[in-house]
């Protein structure tokens, strides 16, 4: 993908934006905020999804919008390992879960694997833009 210097500076933003929320996210599992953890995680997630859409323009800010745009560019193409489509869709079903059931608490072991899962989506996409 050949990028102009604006686009750059989105990617780059969005990539620190995702990499900040996901070391909020480890904070608040080490602190046993499994909650708060989730949803840091959430975020991680559609920040680094939002990198991707950078260079198509539908870009959006709503998350309904990015699933959607998720789905349609890169669900479909295969062109990574990590199926990001469903870690996205299972990501905004729990939630929903959560808003609404108020006092819902996640569990460790759920808050570890949303975790994990934004790390990895993170990472493969900063993998398949080459950036360090």
């Amino acid at each position: 993908m050949v990028m102009n210097p604006l686009q750059r500076k989105k990617i780059a933003f969005r990539l620190q934006q995702s990499e900040e929320k996901l070391r909020l996210s480890t904070l608040m599992l080490r602190k046993s905020l499994f909650n708060d953890s989730f949803l840091y995680s959430y975020l991680s997630l559609f920040y680094s999804i939002r990198t991707l859409l950078v260079g198509e323009d539908e870009d959006s800010d709503d998350y309904n919008r990015i699933y959607e745009l998720t789905e349609k560019y890169f669900n479909p193409t295969g062109w990574t390992e990590v199926h990001i489509a469903e870690i996205i869709k299972e990501a905004k079903e729990f939630k929903d879960k959560i808003a609404n059931n108020p006092g819902l608490k996640i569990t460790k072991a759920e808050a570890e694997k949303f975790n994990k899962n934004a790390s990895t989506v993170l990472e493969e996409i900063k993998s398949r833009l080459q950036i360090q």
